[in-house]
């Protein structure tokens, strides 16, 4: 079956939520662990999501849908959003955030953020990655944006390869730590890729 792409629905968040902590990689667990007592991580992140929380709403989505399962997701708004916020600061421990200072200050100005992209295991290395990227590219332009910015795991094999050949280029790499979370050594690659029509 064809795969469909649709902006992403309200009873869609728990499956993005899920996607979302997969591309993480070890950051949502890490930001979100033992912090609302009875919710995994991953069900915080839906809640947020089914609530429209602005930028983190299932709004902000893309989804990939094979018949009726969401297989991938792209989430995305104005880089100006990716920052730490008074409210973060009063619902993460300080040690946390501290811990993600770089990852949430490291920023291209001015460009439309992909803050997660992400394809079910079972459906990667079809094009659907990259036709998520290519969505995201248009939506940014329909907002008035001519950058497209990420931040990827230096080591991330996987990710790597799409994210250079959809035009992305690495912009600055800074430090951040490994823990048992976050299971990279390697740092993070700031990437930017200008938007043309």
């Amino acid at each position: 079956m064809e795969i469909q792409y649709r902006p992403a629905e309200k009873n869609d968040s728990p499956k993005l939520a899920e996607l979302i902590n997969i591309a993480s990689d070890g950051v949502v667990e890490y930001l979100f662990h033992d912090l609302v007592p009875g919710m995994a991580p991953a069900q915080v992140v839906a809640y947020n999501l089914e609530n429209d929380n602005f930028p983190h709403s299932y709004k902000s989505a893309i989804a990939a849908v094979d018949g009726n399962t969401l297989v991938g997701m792209a989430l995305s708004y104005p880089s100006f959003y990716h920052k730490i916020t008074n409210e973060m600061r009063d619902f993460f421990p300080a040690d946390r955030l501290e811990h993600l200072r770089d990852f949430y200050t490291s920023c291209v100005n001015n460009s439309w953020f992909l803050d997660a992209l992400c394809v079910a295991e079972s459906h990667r290395k079809r094009g659907i990655g990259e036709k998520l990227i290519s969505l995201t590219k248009e939506k940014a332009m329909e907002n008035r944006y001519n950058t497209l910015s990420l931040i990827v795991f230096a080591d991330n094999a996987l990710a790597m390869p799409v994210y250079e050949s959809t035009g992305f280029e690495v912009v600055q790499k800074f430090d951040l730590g490994g823990n048992k979370f976050i299971k990279h050594e390697d740092g993070c690659l700031l990437m930017k890729c200008d938007i043309t029509t």
